[in-house]
């Protein structure tokens, strides 16, 4: 019996010392995005990121974060095909227009941040992204709702809790759904190269500050 009482009690200092080690902080993060649109023939378009976030503190070397970020995206002077999909291009710049795009997302990702040295760290992690507005009403065609991205980078944490990070996400979805890696499409020289007929994907470099509340 006394083994039984004593075995339990060092379980349960086990079990506190392991939780002991677990530290959770809410947090804020905002910063200016550089975004581009792949195979638009776009420049880089300023905006602005602004978020919540929840660090979990792992371990020493690991924390995962929970993140819910509004995304300002799109492309400077995209250039985009009114002419839709159909085979009768003869020449693309006749059925072109170049504009600003916007595209807004209200991004979910989980973040993984792994300690280098004291205060530097990596990070990398998914986002699913939801699109909250875009400026294509009098596009021939809209962009779908969803987005995935990848997301990589590096930060600094100052002992008071602000973190400096940039950041790079790079799109997994073609904007308007597409798939031009199909038989007809790699069949055809023209449209193989032509530039209005290649997957678009949301392209973004994140430069930005985070702080975290030490509650």
């Amino acid at each position: 019996m006394t083994n039984k009482v004593l075995a339990a009690l060092l379980l349960s200092l086990g079990w506190l010392q392991i939780n002991a080690q677990v530290t959770i902080k809410p947090g804020v993060r905002a910063g200016m995005n550089l975004a581009t649109i792949s195979n638009m023939n776009a420049d880089t378009k300023a905006d602005f990121y602004v978020g919540g976030f929840v660090s979990i503190k792992l371990a020493s070397f690991y924390t995962l974060q929970p993140e819910l970020t509004y995304s300002r995206q799109g492309a400077k002077s995209g250039l985009y095909d009114f002419s839709g999909d159909y085979p009768i291009v003869i020449d693309p710049q006749m059925y072109s227009r170049s504009r600003n795009i916007e595209l807004q997302y209200l991004s979910v990702g989980v973040m993984n941040k792994f300690r280098i040295v004291e205060g530097l760290h990596a990070v990398v992690g998914p986002t699913l992204d939801f699109k909250v507005g875009d400026n294509f009403t009098s596009f021939y065609d809209d962009p779908i709702g969803v987005d995935m991205a990848i997301v990589a980078g590096f930060g600094y944490t100052f002992p008071f809790g602000l973190t400096v990070e940039a950041r790079y996400k790079q799109g997994l979805i073609d904007i308007f759904g597409n798939d031009y890696d199909d038989d007809f499409y790699s069949n055809n020289g023209y449209y193989e190269n032509n530039v209005l007929k290649q997957i678009k994907l949301n392209q973004v470099i994140q430069l930005g500050a985070a702080y975290s509340f030490d509650f």
